[in-house]
């Protein structure tokens, strides 16, 4: 519908009130109303089902419902005292429409239709619905002129509402979108599907799918997983219900498959980001933690002008260093021979400094290498490694090969004796055949891997190697940031992944994205600043809408063809980011694989060569 031609439509009608009436329902009383004419339902009091012929609607999300002349409304479930007005009214047009309609029939046709009109000011509809009803009970020629004159107030709130909803949302589609982001997260317990959504919002499921892609990037429904995530966070964290209740109050039957959905959008399970939380002490102190969600940088990697990351001031700021390093990470602690490790699966006592390492999550392997310690084995990153920078690809070479991180290989593994073992909540599944092969550790692969490497280094006796890979990429991080200040542009960028027929767009949150956002202060597009999740898929048809000045692309071997597909559309030749020449292919494996110094250090000299070059 064209608000615009709407607008216009009720400029030109001549219009005569009818008659208004008030009509309050029993509890689960159905009314059925063949409307013979034009009539505007405004809701009262309580909550009931509405159907027309169109479409269903809950009043609840729809407090003013408009019907055609010859549209049948059918009133059902009704709450105690749903109560309701009607405004019966006729329209009569001229012959000659105003030129500015571009369709008058198609605008007409919309003017006769039922529709509904979102949730926002309800309020302001209802008082002046009661208003009109009272002046139209005085039977007085001057009352019902003054009727008439509310009417017009009325019909103009209700279209200049839904103009800058229109205007807002880019289309009439926002506040629908409104309305079941706000349902959603009052009724998230509720069993839900896409058509029972629609169905309550009076809206089609196409609608509701076009609205949301069109406003968050994704699906109502991943919209609605996300929320129900989050609620599971703060009841793992808060409480110490078992996860088959956790499940049940979030809105899953089975707790099974809540666990499996969990991982999915978190990573780890339950159960294991419950023990996670509790040994970092999330809420004793936020502050010493590193996280895609809890991001607290400047804690542990200060960017002042007096900040442990120049060299001269790694010495003084050593013991105040390690004094809060030792309390973020949970007391790893060298004491009689024994070195006492807390991790996410409880406390590990090793006997002695660990000499032949496994790593069961590749981003490790950077971390040692900064660190000056070469693992024996490591499980191989799914894309290709070609491409890798020598420092990290020569080393890489030499390793045993255990797998992925997905599928570790457990008999290469225990062949190999390793003296310790690193893993993540990927190998969560076989944590206890990992034990039974050499003391295993499992870390958050979430965690900032600044935070990480203060704890390896602690753990491997590397203190001060630590504190120098630090310093050499806060130097390296400050020098970048210092030029782009007075490079003086102001960039939009974004960081995405053609990957199985879509695009994954990585959020502000991401681990990598906010070297870009946070580290160095470059702005994210509005879709990537909505995400609640680190990343979420959008179709190519989306992408437009991210207008972004500078794409990096992430491309290996597994999305090659369909990225040079997408680059022949006509859709990415269109985006302002590609016709100025403003979009950077970048290795995938370094940009979200190798989490630690190496590669966060040649990510930057990439950055730096794509911002601060000329176009």
């Amino acid at each position: 519908m064209s608000i615009r031609d709407q607008i216009l439509l009720w400029n030109s009608a001549s219009l005569h009130i009818t008659d208004i009436r008030r009509r309050r329902l029993l509890p689960h009383e159905q009314l059925e109303y063949g409307a013979p004419s034009n009539l505007f339902l405004i809701l009262v009091n309580g909550n009931a089902r509405l159907e027309t012929e169109e479409s269903n609607f809950h009043s609840q999300d729809a407090p003013v419902i408009h019907v055609g002349k010859g549209g049948r409304l059918r009133i059902g479930s009704a709450t105690s005292g749903f109560e309701f007005l009607i405004i019966l009214y006729k329209a009569k047009f001229p012959q000659q429409l105003p030129g500015e309609i571009s369709q008058p029939q198609h605008a007409i046709k919309q003017f006769y239709s039922s529709y509904c009109v979102p949730a926002g000011m309800e309020a302001s509809y209802r008082s002046m619905a009661n208003e009109m009803d009272n002046l139209w009970g005085q039977d007085h020629p001057m009352y019902r002129l003054e009727v008439k004159r509310q009417f017009y107030a009325f019909v103009q709130l209700l279209l200049s509402e839904m103009e800058r909803r229109e205007e807002a949302g880019g289309g009439p589609e926002e506040g629908i979108v409104t309305a079941a982001v706000r349902h959603m997260q009052a009724h998230y317990r509720e069993p839900w599907t896409l058509s029972s959504l629609a169905g309550r919002l009076g809206t089609s499921t196409r609608q509701l799918q076009r609205g949301f892609k069109a406003r968050f990037g994704h699906s109502p429904l991943e919209h609605l997983i996300g929320i129900r995530m989050e609620q599971a966070k703060i009841l793992l964290e808060k409480s110490e219900y078992p996860i088959s209740k956790i499940a049940e109050a979030i809105g899953y039957a089975d707790s099974y498959y809540f666990s499996r959905l969990f991982k999915k959008y978190n990573g780890m399970s339950p159960t294991t980001y419950r023990q996670c939380r509790m040994q970092n002490g999330l809420e004793r102190s936020t502050a010493c933690r590193i996280s895609p969600s809890q991001p607290s940088h400047s804690i542990i990697v200060p960017f002042s002008e007096n900040g442990y990351h120049h060299k001269e001031s790694a010495t003084q700021a050593f013991r105040a260093l390690m004094a809060l390093t030792l309390m973020c990470t949970a007391g790893i602690a060298h004491a009689e021979g024994k070195i006492n490790v807390p991790h996410v699966r409880g406390t590990l006592v090793l006997e002695e400094k660990p000499q032949r390492i496994a790593v069961l999550d590749y981003q490790y392997v950077d971390q040692l290498l900064a660190l000056g310690i070469r693992p024996v084995g490591s499980v191989t990153c799914k894309v290709t490694a070609a491409g890798l920078p020598p420092e990290l690809a020569a080393p890489l070479s030499g390793m045993v090969r255990l797998g992925t991180k997905e599928m570790p290989d457990l008999q290469a593994l225990k062949e190999l004796k390793p003296d310790v073992i690193l893993c993540t909540a990927f190998q969560d599944f076989c944590y206890e055949e990992l034990s039974a092969i050499a003391p295993t550790i499992m870390l958050d692969r979430n965690e900032d891997w600044r935070q990480t490497l203060l704890r390896l280094g602690i753990l491997f006796g590397r203190h001060w190697q630590a504190l120098r890979a630090l310093d050499d990429y806060n130097a390296k991080l400050d020098q970048l940031r210092h030029k782009l200040a007075a490079h003086g542009t102001a960039q939009t960028v974004a960081l995405i992944r053609p990957r199985d027929g879509s695009i994954r767009l990585h959020s502000e949150k991401h681990r990598t994205a906010r070297l870009l956002y946070d580290d160095l202060g470059l702005a994210a597009p509005p879709l990537a600043r909505m995400q609640q999740g680190t990343s979420t898929m959008i179709p190519l048809e989306a992408l437009p809408a991210l207008r972004a000045d500078r794409l990096f692309v992430l491309t290996d071997d597994t999305n090659r063809e369909q990225t040079r597909l997408y680059q022949q559309s006509p859709v990415w030749k269109e985006m302002n980011a590609v016709r100025k020449g403003q979009v950077r292919h970048c290795h995938t494996a370094l940009w979200i694989g190798y989490y630690g110094p190496l590669a966060m250090s040649r990510i930057v000299d990439e950055i730096a060569e794509t911002l601060l070059t000329p176009i």
